[in-house]
């Protein structure tokens, strides 16, 4: 996991989400999202069953008031810093006023960073390895992160990047992690784009924990951990207890809380 917060911050804390997921076909997400401006290459990147830091990902940007998707790489990463090897891949809703490198970024290139899901890993007591569990809003619907990033230099070969904006967990991702990503409300993603919208009043208020009982999460195979693995089959619930059958997803957030707590 990369370092969030600042370049030159300690190492000292990791913040999810790890891996996200984002399935949508690229018909479906434009109509969603509202997207006039598709940049080359961009809908090859779609149906991916666990994205990673480091690879591209469609963001969503609107500079000009048109919503454009646009490949980024995951791990945010401003031009003066594009030799350097630390390219954060969070950034603490708490600290995106009060560092300059990313002050500048919030009041002029905030993005959407679509998905369906997103993982995050638990340890689990007598136990090596970590638990992960899949967080989704309740039904499956689309949702975005809230994001910052770095616009694309082609003239040098240089991609966009970004990073995903994390806040306080609500009571569903609590258990599991103490931060979890800002999901963006449907009525602040026109607010997080909007290119008028400069200080940080006007863009702040998008950034609390979405209301708990608008998730669900659920166990899921500890194949998910390497990002190699690309199937539908990685964010099927798996059992609780030895032998238990599969949780249903009707059950997911109790299964979660009685596995967790």
């Amino acid at each position: 996991m990369q370092r969030e917060g600042c370049f030159d911050d300690a190492r000292r804390c990791r913040s999810p989400p790890d891996l996200i997921r984002q399935t949508a076909a690229f018909d479906v997400l434009a109509e969603r999202f509202g997207i006039e401006v598709v940049d080359a290459g961009t809908k090859e990147l779609f149906g991916r069953y666990n994205l990673a830091p480091s690879q591209l990902v469609p963001i969503i940007i609107a500079p000009d008031g048109r919503r454009r998707l646009l490949p980024a790489r995951w791990g945010f990463r401003p031009l003066w810093a594009h030799y350097g090897k630390i390219a954060p891949t969070h950034v603490r809703a708490e600290l995106v006023v009060t560092r300059q490198v990313f002050r500048d970024t919030l009041r002029f290139t905030r993005c959407l960073v679509p998905a369906d899901g997103f993982y995050e890993w638990k340890s689990i007591p007598g136990q090596r390895r970590k638990q992960p569990y899949y967080f989704r809003l309740k039904g499956g619907t689309f949702f975005t992160f809230a994001g910052l990033y770095t616009p694309p230099h082609p003239e040098e070969d240089i991609p966009a990047t970004f990073a995903i904006i994390t806040t306080t967990a609500n009571e569903m991702a609590a258990p599991v992690h103490r931060r979890m990503p800002v999901i963006l409300d449907p009525s602040d993603e026109r607010r997080w784009l909007n290119p008028f919208f400069v200080t940080p009043t006007d863009v702040l208020r998008c950034l609390l924990p979405l209301p708990a009982q608008r998730m669900e999460a659920y166990r899921v195979s500890t194949l998910v951990s390497s990002p190699q693995n690309e199937r539908s089959q990685l964010m099927e619930p798996v059992s609780t207890t030895p032998g238990e059958a599969h949780a249903g997803r009707g059950n997911d957030d109790r299964a979660l809380r009685s596995a967790i707590e």
